[in-house]
């Protein structure tokens, strides 16, 4: 039995050639990583012009970092493929710029911090591109040139200076988007550099224990920007709360770290949960509440081990989170229990006892053994902690307060004098003398200071 077809005309051909160059254009285009908006004619003017108004909102989000700053509820909504910035005086709304940004605009060159003891130092998650416009020469060559050299020597102890000079750059920054209100390329490589120039000023004003200062640093880069980025909003959030709980704004820090939890439980990121949770649980601990921290800590670890093995190390650092638990709750042999399963972890994986990632866990083992008392091997531990640092900072100046209150126990007051003097001397030069550190060494020497 034949089956009959209608015959096919030369226009129906064509068009369905156009269809198939049209269909293996836009499979070369989404290969390549670029937004591909198939558009189709208005059968009206009307429709046309509802068709113009309308905008490729998701698409456009999910490749962006950096989208538009936040405005007020009644103002217009805004084309995604527009990039508004502001500058940090008081304006009643932000100004609106009407030319696209390029399809791929550059990853945002930040730093997310994750701190050991107390005040940690922060640790660079960097990618950058450039983009590719003509701008003032001080902005896109020296700029991050200097934004490179205080990320490779921000741990040099000179963080007074550097912040002068970050501050310089801020300026300059904003002065700079002032004049290039109408250049949206110009603009976009600016915000970049902006966030970058925040992300900094938080890592130093933590490491010289401003923390409010810190904290104000993030609350810029929420305010003046919205971060598409989901692993760069999440970290900005576990940052201020490391901050709140740092400034010992306790409730501040427990909202903080749950809302940074809701936001990696909606993404289904099993490492991101388990690490607030561990950090959650520090929180309680600290705050007297310590059988719930424990749970929390068992609980991230049970997640950890779904996907890592045994000996990675953010299971050591959940090892050491629990040994600081009981530490805090004075069961001393459980505390040293959990801190020794850290530090064997931690050996496998830097082959050397004088990495900075010992010193938190040596810290904590010295203090541990000092309640039992085993007042020797508490001071063996935060001997060997000191070793860890290759410069001066405010742990280094914590370590050493806590060896001349050792090196007291012993009888040693020579010794103890000369390293509350060498304490003193770290901490007068990050630290005012008002601030809740200077004056517990001072507090400390005092007590320790013959009658």
């Amino acid at each position: 039995m034949s089956t009959g077809y209608e015959r096919i005309d030369q226009d129906t051909l064509r068009r369905d050639d156009q269809l198939n160059g049209l269909l293996q254009r836009i499979r070369e285009d989404v290969m390549k990583g670029y937004v591909v908006e198939v558009k189709t004619r208005a059968n009206s003017q009307n429709q046309l012009d509802n068709n113009s108004k309308q905008s490729s909102r998701l698409s456009s989000m999910s490749n962006s970092i950096v989208k538009q700053p936040m405005i007020q509820q009644n103002d217009q909504h805004k084309d995604l493929d527009e990039i508004v910035i502001a500058s940090q005086r008081d304006q009643s709304q932000m100004q609106k710029l009407n030319k696209p940004i390029s399809s791929q605009p550059p990853k945002v060159k930040c730093q997310i911090v994750k701190p050991i003891v107390q005040n940690a130092q922060l640790s660079p998650d960097q990618t950058s591109l450039s983009l590719p416009c003509k701008e003032d020469p001080l902005t896109t060559n020296q700029i991050p040139l200097q934004l490179d050299e205080i990320e490779k020597k921000a741990d040099s102890g000179d963080c007074q200076n550097y912040i002068q000079i970050l501050k310089s750059i801020l300026s300059k920054l904003q002065q700079s988007i002032k004049k290039n209100e109408n250049n949206c390329n110009h603009l976009f490589s600016q915000a970049i550099l902006m966030v970058r120039t925040l992300c900094l000023l938080t890592k130093l004003y933590k490491q010289v224990g401003c923390y409010k200062n810190a904290i104000q640093q993030l609350r810029a880069i929420q305010k003046q920007f919205k971060i598409l980025e989901p692993n760069l909003v999440g970290k900005i959030l576990i940052e201020l709360g490391k901050l709140h709980f740092l400034n010992q704004s306790f409730q501040k820090a427990q909202s903080t770290f749950h809302a940074a939890l809701l936001h990696y439980e909606k993404l289904q990121w099993k490492s991101e949960i388990a690490y607030i949770l561990i950090l959650m649980a520090k929180l309680h601990a600290w705050t007297k509440n310590v059988d719930l921290a424990k749970k929390l800590i068992f609980g991230s670890i049970a997640i950890l081990k779904e996907f890592l093995p045994e000996d990675h190390e953010q299971i050591a650092e959940a090892y050491v989170v629990l040994g600081e638990c009981n530490y805090i709750s004075k069961n001393s042999e459980e505390a040293i229990e959990f801190l020794n399963k850290a530090v064997s972890i931690k050996y496998k994986i830097y082959k050397d006892y004088k990495h900075i990632k010992f010193v938190e866990v040596f810290n904590l083992l010295g203090l541990s053994y000092g309640l039992v008392p085993n007042v020797q091997q508490s001071l063996n531990y935060l001997l060997q902690a000191l070793q860890c640092f290759q410069y001066n900072c405010i742990q280094r100046a914590q370590i050493l307060n806590n060896i001349a209150v050792i090196y007291q126990a012993q009888g040693d007051g020579e010794k103890a004098s000369k390293c509350h003097l060498r304490a003193k001397e770290i901490y007068s030069t990050f630290l005012p003398n008002q601030h809740s550190q200077m004056q517990r060494l001072i507090l400390n020497q005092t007590c320790l200071s013959p009658m």
